[in-house]
């Protein structure tokens, strides 16, 4: 787990690992260095969670200015397992594209944007066949081991080497925050073993374990260690204030 540093306007962290990658670019986004404002304050980025067109709009211009992009590609998330794979630009929309939870691009210069607020934003590069990947990985998606299916869909479509992939996990809720008081009946039983403590989950550690169980080595993965619901001034929190923003996750080949 590298030190991952803040940086930028909005305020951004990066993962060094893929910071070290020269044909990406890539930020997790805090809440930080918007314009929206009472429980949406500041740098809220979705529509579906009562915030105004105006507000959200200025919002995603300002990330994509921060990053150098001219467009960014979003998803409808549902805590799915379907995937939108755009390899044309004439592929790309204003609007979310309708019920995935993994998205994925060769068009340089085209950013990814997953939104998330605890949830996992996990982005994926392969520099050998020139592809990106984002996911939004809930609990749902760990239980339907999404980050696997993401590898095995980059191998059929692109020829991607896992060993050659390498792995961001973004902020997200931590082993001392993410509580399942239901665990038995959300979660199956070969899952429970992430338990740390009763009814709490490391699901961090789940993630590095199921992409590297899908073949991606150790050293091209890089889990950041920073909660959600912990970092009030820097996060927006699903579990700590139920009525909130969500914040942005993005990465792009570089045109």
């Amino acid at each position: 787990m590298a030190d991952w540093q803040a940086t930028g306007s909005p305020r951004h962290y990066r993962s060094p690992l893929l910071a070290d990658l020269p044909g990406v670019v890539h930020g997790f986004f805090t809440r930080q260095g918007g314009v929206s404002a009472g429980a949406y304050h500041s740098l809220n980025i979705s529509l579906a969670v009562g915030d105004g067109q105006e507000q959200v709009t200025e919002n995603l211009g300002r990330m994509r200015q921060a990053l150098g992009l001219a467009r960014l590609a979003g998803a409808a998330q549902v805590h799915g397992g379907r995937a939108a794979v755009i390899t044309s630009p004439d592929q790309a929309r204003e609007e979310d594209i309708p019920a995935v939870d993994i998205l994925v691009t060769t068009v340089p210069g085209l950013g990814l944007l997953i939104k998330q607020a605890d949830c996992q934003a996990v982005m994926f590069c392969d520099p050998v066949n020139r592809v990106v990947a984002n996911v939004h990985c809930g609990w749902r998606g760990q239980v339907l081991n999404l980050l696997g299916e993401t590898v095995r869909l980059l191998k059929s479509r692109f020829g991607t080497r896992p060993a050659d992939l390498y792995a961001a996990v973004g902020p997200s809720l931590g082993p001392c925050c993410a509580e399942f008081t239901n665990f038995r009946r959300e979660f199956p039983p070969d899952l429970w073993t992430y338990q740390v403590r009763p009814t709490y989950f490391d699901l961090r550690r789940l993630s590095r374990d199921q992409l590297m169980a899908a073949g991606l080595l150790p050293s091209h993965l890089d889990l950041a260690g920073l909660c959600t619901r912990c970092g009030a001034d820097d996060f927006y929190s699903y579990r700590r204030d139920k009525i909130t923003g969500r914040q942005g996750a993005i990465i792009a080949l570089k045109a």
